[in-house]
């Protein structure tokens, strides 16, 4: 097999797809599952409760969002040691990974107060919803350490070429979510605590059998855990490490902003508009469920094969991912083009919001076109652990979308140009910085270059 997937384009592409669907379907049903909070908040009296959860839940999101640079960081050098079939570099990548996972979540927890008044003050929210955000908030907190743990081993397994594995954690968290917040909501009486309480524990019970696949993989590749101080606390392993993780760190906060801004923006431009916005937000969302399912096998195939200093596997996959690429871009700039209005209409009832998306026509149609580039390469980067151009690329995207918003008219066409000029400076950003020549690729990918469709 790993010979076809070396030698063979349609084996390539057999294996691109093995490994994209997973996390595809990850993407998909982790959304749908985690809807669960939502909908029992939406059933209890008053529509207070459900906004204190969909505020508390963003609060959470972003404060985990911040750091979910572990997962790339991880899945990126883990995906180099695979290549190279170092299996003791394989196993401390995940024991750094896990313990830099383990510190995180309890600076999060131990500043989660401070952490908590600042969403609360960004976030502008009435008394009502903010005390009940703030509920929601100061109990789901606390699965901080789990949840930078499962972010470690998910990004663990992708680089283990393991994406099926990384999709049952992910979807298990959710499952045992809407069993344990029912239970407490229902049967145990606990009423909005119970909720957040449901939330909690599932993050610290599926701890459990993600502890039994990283066994399972660690036997399958016969990784054993001889623990060496010297060998864990390497100074060159910990820099690596965390210049990995540093710059997507701020590239995290990078995005936060961009979000916010968007959000912010788009408030101020009444409701059908804030309306129509989270429509077109929804499909750029769903989109991204795909490509980032692409993403995270450019991650896993590009450090394997650099790590294997495979050059002409390399190459292939590159080229593979991003035929894939642009067979995901122009479906889906199709169907938007075609099916626009209807998916408007089953996303809301209102003819008014319904014409506001329609005259955001041009702009999602650009969102994909823009956008894609910038998904993969930054798959293709995290696997060659060279995240500096990934913060150059979304620092420069986002002083476009800024210049451009608060140089233009205060219009939500202006809101959606801005945000496709944010998409594509990182886009060519991160293209003309790939290194295309350093790697070899760049006479490989030409010879090849008929083949790409």
């Amino acid at each position: 097999m790993t010979r076809e997937i070396r030698d063979s384009k349609g084996g390539m592409d057999r294996h691109i797809l093995r490994m994209t669907l997973p996390t595809v379907l990850s993407n998909i049903v982790v959304p749908l599952l985690a809807l669960c909070d939502t909908a029992v908040a939406g059933h209890m009296p008053g529509e207070i409760f459900l906004a204190g959860v969909a505020l508390g839940s963003l609060m959470v999101s972003t404060a985990y969002w911040l750091f979910s640079f572990l997962r790339a960081g991880t899945s990126g050098i883990t995906a180099t040691a695979f290549g190279s079939a170092d299996r003791l570099a394989m196993g401390y990548a995940l024991a750094r990974s896990l313990s830099l996972a383990l510190l995180l979540g309890l600076l999060i927890i131990a500043v989660h107060d401070p952490l908590c008044d600042l969403l609360l003050w960004a976030m502008g929210a009435s008394p009502d919803v903010t005390e009940l955000a703030a509920r929601y908030f100061s109990i789901c907190i606390f699965g901080a350490v789990p949840m930078m743990i499962l972010t470690a081993v998910s990004g663990w397994l992708i680089g283990m070429q393991s994406t099926a594995m990384a999709m049952v954690v992910n979807v298990s968290v959710c499952i045992v979510n809407v069993v344990l917040t029912l239970s407490f909501v229902y049967l145990a009486d606990m009423g909005f605590d119970g909720i957040a309480c449901g939330t909690l524990v599932s993050q610290w019970f599926v701890l459990i059998p993600a502890a039994f696949i990283l066994a399972r993989i660690c036997r399958a590749h016969d990784i054993r855990f001889v623990f060496s101080r010297r060998q864990f606390f390497l100074a060159r392993e910990w820099k690596r490490l965390f210049g990995v993780n540093s710059n997507l760190f701020f590239r995290s906060a990078c995005m936060i902003a961009a979000t916010m801004i968007l959000y912010a923006y788009g408030a101020r431009l009444g409701d059908v508009v804030i309306c129509a916005n989270a429509v077109v937000n929804q499909l750029f969302l769903f989109f991204s469920y795909f490509m980032d399912g692409f993403a995270f096998t450019g991650e896993a195939l590009v450090g394997r094969f650099s790590g294997a200093d495979d050059r002409s596997a390399l190459a292939l996959a590159i080229r593979r991912l991003l035929f894939w690429t642009l067979v995901m871009t122009l479906t889906f700039v199709a169907v938007y083009a075609v099916g626009l209005h209807t998916f408007a209409s089953l996303l809301s009832e209102s003819e008014a919001v319904v014409a506001s998306v329609e005259s955001c026509f041009l702009w999602v149609l650009a969102i994909p076109a823009a956008g894609a580039v910038a998904f993969i390469f930054d798959g293709f980067y995290v696997g060659l652990t060279r995240t500096r151009p990934m913060l150059l690329s979304t620092a420069a995207g986002l002083a476009v979308f800024v210049a451009l918003l608060f140089a233009g008219e205060h219009t939500q066409w202006m809101l959606w140009l801005s945000f496709v000029a944010y998409l594509a400076v990182r886009s060519i950003v991160l293209v003309a910085l790939f290194p295309f020549n350093s790697l070899g690729l760049t006479s490989r990918l030409k010879h090849k270059n008929q083949n790409l469709i």
